[in-house]
């Protein structure tokens, strides 16, 4: 029985001057999971809200074509009847939530369904405990690690029961544990018979985890491949992020260009015996200790919780300790006004709504550095170069809004490398990004590195990959404590160190153990030998 049918859709944004979609064509069965597969801005999540009938009930602009949901046209149906069939988990997590308290904002939804109170208890209960997230049922949601809110995100919508539910990259945030527990909610929902469509960029997770039906591949607006063999994913090497052996296949891949060769030179930061506990008793961080050196590329990893984003505000000078201290240049962070620090350490947060706030992109990318004190042609340098290097020139006269959520992150990323602080702090630079935009990114960062721009480079990441091509240095956290710290390929082949912090074995860690390396090759180092025909693809 065939569920869901998009039969020629297209549809422009009003305001847009191309259409964001064309002429898709997609044909879904009851029960099937699909996996939704293409860059960022190709058109996933505008065929999602065109499913779930957002658009065009809540976005306006030119639409053509018919989506029909169990035999119903949604453009014809009022949206609160399109909820009762079609649930969805947004990327964008924020927008998500509307109650402050876990447990009331999964309750919402079948709240507002008019169920008894019984049952509305009853589906919170299943959603906890098909997430696995008893414990935050009294949490604050603005308490919560990312991962965290994304995975309450989704029991919400599993409160709904509806029959075909709608993924828009619900792994973007989620360490190993977080991304299991989302490919295993998403198997009981398969065995219950639900129709499962998961828009996602980590192909190579989907794909083993979850195991969809079938995917498809949206490039430029229109569905381009849709089927059921991994090796039709090979001709998008460059487009989309896939498992190694598949780029492997392609003559010329995009290959990273990994951080620079040279010795550690003088201390940035350091942390000394750091304690750090929240007002509501949780310890974040239990006695911390580490510097950050000029010239070192540094993946911050762990699960979801570890406390690695508060020891990164914490070397930003945004968090004050409960005990120990952080030292900038030698300085207590404590005693520099917020200027100082800014020119010294630049945080880029996860969430892009926690920074964006300028009317343009341009006058977003160059508060920064306006506040710094720089004004006319090397204020406009500082944010022309930032935004051609980001790529999003294209949005410096629009509002910083206006971008899809991967342009959001970059915009974000740009307004702090305009300041050129000595120490960058990327917090998840790749959550939600296709490979291109990613590498585009993450090598003209280790580009600046080269040029001195950047003196230290710290990533924190659920991504395993981007910490081999990208960093020297690994530091790895669970509960709050630092658990290994070393180079980051020596590291990371450590079973038992991806074992306590939920870091999931990769593609290119497998390969390089099936090879008999005792460290992990870069995909580049790969690529060579498969050239000198020491491998095959």
């Amino acid at each position: 029985m065939e569920k869901i049918s998009v039969e020629d859709l297209t549809f422009r944004y009003l305001g847009g001057t191309e259409p964001a979609i064309s002429d898709v064509c997609l044909r879904v069965s009851e029960g099937d999971v699909v996996g939704l597969y293409g860059p960022s801005g190709s058109g996933k999540s505008t065929i999602l809200k065109s499913i779930n009938g957002l658009i065009p009930h809540r976005y306006a602009g030119d639409y053509s074509g018919r989506v029909l949901v169990e035999g119903e046209e949604v453009a014809k149906l009022p949206l609160h009847a399109i909820s009762t069939k079609v649930g969805t988990v947004l990327q964008e997590i924020a927008l998500q939530f509307v109650m402050s308290i876990v447990e009331d904002d999964i309750a919402f939804g079948p709240t507002n369904l008019g169920l008894s109170r019984e049952e509305v208890v009853e589906r919170v209960e299943f959603a906890l405990k098909t997430m696995e997230i008893g414990d935050l049922r009294g949490r604050h949601v603005d308490e919560l690690s990312g991962g965290q809110m994304q995975r309450v995100a989704i029991a919400g919508v599993l409160a709904l029961m509806t029959d075909t539910l709608l993924f828009d990259e619900p792994m973007a945030n989620l360490d190993s544990n977080g991304v299991n527990d989302v490919a295993r909610a998403i198997g009981k929902l398969r065995d219950m018979g639900k129709t499962i469509i998961i828009s996602e960029h980590r192909v190579e997770e989907v794909q083993d985890l979850v195991g969809p039906d079938w995917f498809a591949v949206v490039v430029q607006g229109k569905v381009d491949y849709s089927g059921k063999e991994i090796e039709g994913l090979s001709r998008y090497v460059g487009l989309i992020r896939l498992p190694p052996e598949l780029l492997l296949m392609a003559e010329h891949p995009p290959l990273p260009e990994g951080p620079p060769e040279v010795e550690p030179g003088g201390k940035i930061v350091e942390v000394e015996d750091l304690w750090i506990e929240y007002p509501n008793g949780v310890v974040a961080l239990k006695g911390a200790n580490l510097e950050v050196r000029e010239g070192e590329a540094v993946a911050l990893l762990g699960n979801n919780g570890a406390g690695k984003s508060t020891l990164a505000l914490s070397m930003a000078g945004l968090l004050d300790p409960t005990s120990g201290r952080v030292l900038i240049e030698g300085k207590d962070a404590r005693d520099m006004k917020p200027k100082e620090r800014a020119a010294k350490v630049g945080i880029v947060m996860q969430d892009p709504y926690s920074m964006i706030f300028a009317k343009t992109t341009r006058e977003e990318i160059g508060f920064g550095p306006k506040n710094l004190g720089l004004r006319g042609e090397e204020l406009e340098r500082r944010v022309v170069e930032a935004a051609e290097m980001c790529g999003v020139s294209h949005l410096l006269d629009r509002s910083p809004f206006s971008g899809s959520h991967g342009e959001k992150k970059r915009i974000t990323v740009a307004s702090i490398l305009s300041m050129r602080p000595k120490l960058v702090i990327l917090d998840e630079p790749t959550a939600g990004q296709d490979y291109r935009s990613y590498t585009r990114f993450m090598n003209f960062v280790m580009r600046l590195m080269r040029m001195g721009a950047i003196k230290s480079l710290i990533v924190i990441t659920h991504d395993t990959d981007v910490a081999i091509e990208y960093t020297n240095r690994a530091i790895v956290m669970n509960d709050g404590r630092i658990i290994a710290d070393g180079p980051t390929r020596e590291v990371l082949m450590d079973e038992g160190v991806l074992r306590r912090a939920a870091i999931r074995e990769t593609g290119l860690i497998r390969m390089s153990r099936k090879l008999g390396f005792d460290r992990i090759l870069s995909l580049r180092e790969l690529y060579n030998l498969k050239t000198k025909g020491k491998i095959e693809a």
